[in-house]
């Protein structure tokens, strides 16, 4: 006797996730040692065109390797809010960005945006050593 099982896939044909996220993380590079003007060298060299790819001066942007993120290491480290998070604000809802590494990170997002790359950040720290696991202090984090 022939057992024969047969599962269908369905999946949309728009185009996206026809491969999975590439692109570069900040951790193995720079640590916790991080801020806005390497995170924007490092978009400037993934969007660069200098190497030849077939004869046609091609940036690892260009071979889909679109994604720029932030592991860790964005954070101001303190003891802030009603239970001494490590990372957020007096309420617990929002992060609160070291400004000393990281002025604009709108502006930092922006960059990317214009070299066609996507920017993202590592929500769950580790640097700080966080002890928040209350669903009110990853409320902001998307925000």
């Amino acid at each position: 006797k022939i057992s024969t099982c047969f599962e269908f896939v369905v999946g949309l044909d728009d185009g996206g996730a026809v491969t999975p996220p590439m692109g570069w993380r900040s951790w193995n590079l720079f640590g916790s040692h991080v801020n806005q003007s390497l995170m924007q060298d490092m978009m400037d060299e993934i969007s660069s065109r200098r190497n030849l790819v077939d004869g046609v001066l091609t940036s690892l942007s260009d071979l889909g390797f679109t994604d720029v993120g932030l592991d860790d290491g964005w954070q101001a480290c303190g003891n802030y809010g009603y239970a001494n998070y490590t990372y957020h604000s007096a309420s617990g809802v929002y992060p609160i960005v070291n400004q000393t590494r990281f002025s604009d990170f709108i502006e930092m997002t922006s960059y990317a945006h214009e070299r066609n790359l996507t920017a993202g950040w590592y929500l769950n720290n580790c640097i700080c050593k966080d002890h928040c696991t209350d669903d009110v202090c990853y409320q902001g984090d998307a925000a």
